[in-house]
């Protein structure tokens, strides 16, 4: 059978990459968090594995969604880009058999971070208060968030070459398989499961979305209510949820066969049709103020020539007006109803940050990968460059390109913070400043030392955004809430409890963070000690 030999292939392939074992240890990492925390507010007794198990089965849940597309967005793009997949072609290999290939492989990967969590779901069990019909429910949404985030992922790598591209598609699309997940769900608990009078029934009147939520993540142990106060027997939700398992299956199978006709159809690489490139031409080519734009690019290049690597193109120069057209547009909605925005102020400026910082770990942690793909950071190093104007060239091209978003978001932070007289804001603009610093940092360390993209995002993120605000909420759960000059504390521990309070730790950590992997940034490249990408030698 053909396809036995491709699938060995990927998982050798697999197997060899370390970052395979570390999407395991971060999975198992998460749910040990949920358990210690879970231990911390409340006391594990009898009957309490009940409780748990949803805050475990909620974790598992989000993280299969967001990784399992990062795991397969890159899969066939990635042959496409090392001009591998020509080579599968000249076998008796077809593209839908190279993608269930793939498929399975990665479905595979992704069963193994399934698996690496059932050791710690087991102590649920030893706990008590878990029925078996809840394991199997788990066991089934699980399943059909593999199926359909696999998918996603799938469709998108076979839609593009380009990792970024790949990214973004694949996110997309699991974004919005998991909202019609929730509504498909939601269809089949309101048309075949009677609630009855459960706490739930009051849900079944609200939108689709909040039903899928809830009978999907087992939102405040759901599934225990739904089976112990339903007019219905429990082989009525099983079969519900069994045939949601299905049709997400079937799904798969669809978008598996979709993305077969793509690979079919764009494994070669043929120029662009005059059709696209004169599209091209009207969309990207600048046609006002050409003199005005080719002096300032002219001036950035020999400011700062390292930074201009970033902003050579239209789409990296529209990265910026993009970020700055959705924050104005953003403020301009909200300012419209200032009642609405002063009571989610906070919350609005917080997402707000988080999808900045994030766009700016993207861009950080594929930075030094195009150079490291196409050999020129090779060539920047031989050149009359120091490794700190190397580094500090990147980073400052990095700031620019985020820079009036920054500007924006800070400003009108600090100016509501003085309208609304509110004096907990002013440590979390310290807080967006200090991460709008040193993301750029942490993001190129990774990108240089760490041979998957995914790697180095996910390390990027984790390290230098989760990891501070988790030690931040930490030490304020650990060090006890003094009152107003309180005799009973000491100073230090009082102390401690405001420094945490007001946000000084997370920034702190983040700039000892940012400082050390910069400092080691500066000597892999004075080492010439970097990873390279596939294929290369």
């Amino acid at each position: 059978m053909i396809l036995l030999p491709v699938i060995e292939r990927e998982l050798r392939a697999t197997a060899r990459q370390p970052f395979t074992y570390h999407v395991r240890l971060v999975a198992v990492l998460s749910l040990v968090a949920v358990l210690v925390y879970f231990a911390w507010q409340a006391d594990i007794g009898p009957d309490s594995g009940g409780e748990l198990f949803a805050g475990l089965h909620l974790t598992l849940f989000v993280a299969i969604w967001v990784l399992v597309p990062l795991l397969t967005a890159d899969c066939i793009s990635r042959e496409r880009r090392e001009g591998t997949l020509p080579l599968l072609f000249l076998t008796p290999l077809k593209a839908r058999d190279l993608v269930w290939a793939k498929g399975v492989a990665h479905a595979l990967r992704a069963l193994t971070l399934w698996a690496a969590a059932v050791p710690v779901l087991a102590i649920c069990l030893v706990a008590g208060g878990v029925s078996w019909r809840e394991v199997v429910l788990s066991a089934l949404v699980n399943f059909s968030a593999l199926c359909l985030a696999a998918a996603a992922g799938l469709t998108a790598s076979a839609a593009t070459k380009v990792w970024t591209r790949a990214l973004a598609l694949g996110m997309t699309l699991a974004f919005v398989l998991f909202i019609a997940s929730l509504h498909l769900l939601a269809f089949f608990i309101v048309s075949f499961v009677n609630f009855g009078r459960t706490p739930f029934s009051s849900v079944a009147q609200e939108a689709p979305t909040a039903i899928g939520w809830v009978m999907s993540t087992n939102w405040e142990r759901a599934w225990q209510h739904v089976f112990g106060s339903m007019r219905l027997g429990a082989g009525t939700i099983l079969a519900t949820y069994v045939a949601f398992a299905g049709c997400a299956l079937l799904v798969l199978l669809l978008l598996i066969r979709a993305a077969g006709w793509m690979v079919k159809h764009n494994w070669r690489q043929r120029p662009l049709s005059a059709r696209a490139l004169r599209l091209q031409e009207v969309l990207f080519k600048p046609t006002f103020f050409q003199k005005p734009l080719r002096r300032w690019l002219r001036w950035e290049l020999q400011r700062n020539p390292i930074g201009w690597l970033e902003r050579r193109s239209w789409s990296g120069r529209l990265v910026v007006w993009s970020w700055l057209a959705v924050v104005v547009c953003l403020y301009s909605s909200l300012f419209a109803n200032q009642g609405l925005y002063q009571h989610g102020f906070h919350e609005m400026q917080v997402l707000l940050k988080w999808m900045l910082a994030g766009s700016i770990a993207l861009s950080a942690a594929g930075s030094f990968r195009r150079e490291r793909e196409s050999g020129v950071l090779e060539l920047l190093l031989v050149a009359p460059l120091r490794e700190g104007q190397v580094i500090l060239g990147r980073v400052r091209g990095l700031w620019g390109q985020f820079l009036p978003s920054v500007v924006l978001l800070c400003g009108v932070w600090l100016y509501w913070a003085g309208f609304l007289k509110s004096d907990e804001e002013w440590p979390s603009v310290l807080s967006a400043v200090v991460t709008f610093a040193t993301v750029p940092v942490v993001g190129l360390y990774f990108s240089l030392t760490c041979s998957n993209i995914i790697a180095s995002l996910l390390f990027t993120f984790g390290l230098q955004l989760v990891l501070p605000a988790v030690l931040t909420q930490l030490v304020e759960a650990l060090v006890p809430q003094p009152t107003v000059f309180s005799s009973s504390l000491p100073t230090s521990v009082a102390g401690l409890r405001i420094l945490a309070y007001l946000w000084v730790i997370g920034p702190a950590l983040q700039l000892m963070l940012a400082a050390g992997l910069g400092h080691r940034l500066w000597v892999k490249l004075r080492q010439r000690d970097f990873a390279l990408p596939s294929g290369r030698s």
